[in-house]
């Protein structure tokens, strides 16, 4: 594949994240928002006009729940469909925010969700505690 002027990412980087986020159920905005970005700033990366930071490119790995490398072609597209272990899209729009929000955390941030959701879980179930 040829790579864009001054660039080392593959042009098909903007492809695969469109394919990923589509099928995540994703919309632009929904990412662009997850990364704290403009819903402009992605579209770009999925068109090829610029590209993304390594660290934003974690992230959208983070939030398709894909290794770094199958965003840039580097893993063959169709191991990386294979390898993709939740099937997101087939969750609410509330449960999409949710899963790709947390797979933005921390290790730590992860553990303090969890402990939270789990205290939320425990005071429904036990009102009278």
């Amino acid at each position: 594949m040829p790579k864009r002027k001054c660039s080392n990412v593959d042009v098909s980087f903007g492809a695969n994240i469109a394919a990923y986020r589509k099928m995540c159920g994703f919309t632009q905005q929904q990412v662009a928002d997850m990364l704290n970005l403009n819903r402009t700033t992605y579209t770009k990366y999925e068109t090829g006009v610029s590209e993304p930071s390594i660290e934003i490119m974690k992230k959208i790995a983070n939030i398709f729940g894909v290794d770094v490398n199958a965003l840039l072609g580097i893993e063959p597209f169709e191991k990386a469909l294979a390898d993709f272990e939740m099937p997101i899209y087939s969750l609410t729009k509330d449960e999409q925010d949710l899963v790709g929000i947390y797979r933005l955390l921390s290790v730590e941030e992860k553990q303090k969700v969890m402990e939270l959701l789990v205290k939320i879980k425990n005071d429904i179930n036990d009102p009278y505690k």
